[in-house]
């Protein structure tokens, strides 16, 4: 029972960061402005789509209860996230 509340909460978080990366690639966000260059902005249209993609198929793994279908898309949403997230690092503003 555990397992199925962490993965319906990890589905969530995962579709709703993809959504919000998908849905703000032309207008800011926190400390990035993807309006302002064109490689941000694929970036954030890719990722989102992907981890949209992720949180679509943890539902889906939720619903089957499925032990080993879950673990490996986690570990495929971990290293989707991370990746991500250290490919935005590049974007990010450099103190003077």
């Amino acid at each position: 029972m555990a397992i199925t509340i962490l993965m319906v909460c990890y589905t969530l978080l995962s579709f709703g960061l993809g959504w919000y990366f998908f849905s703000h690639r032309q207008k800011s966000f926190l400390v990035f402005h993807p309006e302002n260059t064109p490689a941000l902005s694929h970036v954030l249209t890719g990722g989102g789509i992907v981890l949209m993609v992720i949180g679509v198929i943890s539902a889906i793994a939720t619903v089957m209860n499925n032990f080993i279908f879950i673990s490996m898309i986690l570990l495929v949403g971990v290293v989707a996230i991370i990746s991500l997230q250290l490919i935005l690092v590049h974007w990010f503003p450099k103190g003077e």
